[in-house]
């Protein structure tokens, strides 16, 4: 009977050891795949992924990171957003389901789902596909909040998805609002944040919120935004220069910046001398975030972003070889508009603290 319990024990015991050893391997291939995507090399991580999926569907990590990968291949060629946002969706389904508890997989899920609603909404695409997509992500947002309760950013996120999408899809004005009032039991600027969703606030507005938070980035940022609807860029850039003193990590400001001098170049096409003003000034902004260092996926980002001002500007051969330069440090680097979202490159395994507007430019 001993050596039948201990035999017992044995096999135990080696099955647990299997399990965390594929655990770790797991999360030591994600944790290579997501460096190599980090240094330009997405198709080697997509590789190496695929084979691990191919062992193991069901690993929460490998999925995580492969939906990751996805939508990053989707940013470099638009042309096959919309497909890649589906294999995101799949992998990134898989790993929530693997690991039910993980917030960074329910977040993600929320992100990706919002997309594919997002493109669908502004493709015309089916409706009730549509308002499902905006459900899901809705469900990957809450789902982190009920793992996280004070998890603010998501919360946030659902302000915005039940304040500001069309009816019909899945707004819902007292769920935003309860949203909201939880948010100022944890986080007077991000109540802040939650009211301005729901009730477009001016400069006054964050002026005296700015008063009440002195010198903080995320108020000196939201008034810098304020400043650019009025198109008061000199004392958006006074902000925005604030805010990045305070918060060097929020030199994405430069990047939103020039996204404005992008939309306003385009506004005033027929008017060469001010696009061309606009696309100069976007031009610096960008150079601005340049100096910031950012990390390689970024800075061909903002690379790409140049090309397109130099092009613009008459200055062709300079353009390629921003282009071709952006190309070398990632082939897949976003060809679109609005910044790429940070959740696409935090580390394995770490919980966002990031927050970008959903369906805003900046």
């Amino acid at each position: 009977m001993e050596k039948k319990r201990l035999a017992v024990c044995l096999v135990s015991m080696l099955s647990f050891s299997t399990w965390v050893t594929t655990g770790a391997e797991a999360q030591d291939i994600a944790t290579k795949a997501f460096d190599l995507r980090m240094t330009g090399q997405l198709d080697e991580a997509m590789a190496i992924l695929g084979k691990a999926v191919s062992k193991n569907p069901n690993n929460a990590s490998v999925q995580y990171e492969l939906a990751r990968s996805y939508l990053h291949a989707g940013l470099g060629n638009p042309r096959k957003m919309a497909d890649m946002l589906t294999k995101s969706h799949d992998s990134i389904e898989k790993a929530a389901n693997s690991a039910p508890d993980d917030i960074a997989c329910h977040m993600f899920s929320g992100h990706v789902a919002f997309m594919r609603g997002y493109l669908s909404l502004m493709t015309h695409g089916d409706k009730l596909a549509t308002k499902a997509h905006f459900q899901k992500a809705c469900e990957g947002f809450e789902s982190a909040v009920r793992l996280k309760p004070d998890y603010k950013q998501a919360m946030l996120y659902l302000v915005e998805l039940y304040g500001e999408l069309p009816e019909g899809m899945v707004q819902n004005k007292a769920l935003a609002q309860k949203y909201t009032s939880r948010l100022e039991g944890i986080d007077t600027v991000f109540a802040a944040k939650a009211k301005a969703i729901l009730s477009s606030k001016d400069t006054s507005f964050w002026k005296n919120v700015l008063k009440r938070n002195p010198a903080n980035a995320d108020v000196l940022e939201e008034l810098g935004k304020a400043y650019l609807k009025d198109n008061n860029i000199e004392n958006a850039v006074s902000c925005f220069e604030k805010a990045v003193e305070s918060n060097p990590q929020k030199s994405y400001l430069f990047l939103d910046l020039s996204i404005y001098h992008t939309f306003s170049a385009m506004r005033a096409r027929r008017d060469q001398a001010l696009m061309k003003k606009h696309a100069t000034s976007g031009d610096a902004a960008v150079t601005r975030y340049l100096d910031s260092k950012p990390i390689q996926p970024m800075q061909a980002y903002a690379l790409g972003v140049q090309s397109k001002y130099q092009s613009h500007l008459g200055h062709k051969e300079q353009g390629k070889a921003l282009f071709d330069k952006a190309k070398t440090l990632d082939p897949y680097f976003s060809k679109a508009t609005g910044c790429p979202i940070p959740d696409l490159f935090i580390p394995p395994g770490t919980i966002s603290q990031a927050h970008r507007y959903l369906a805003r430019p900046y």
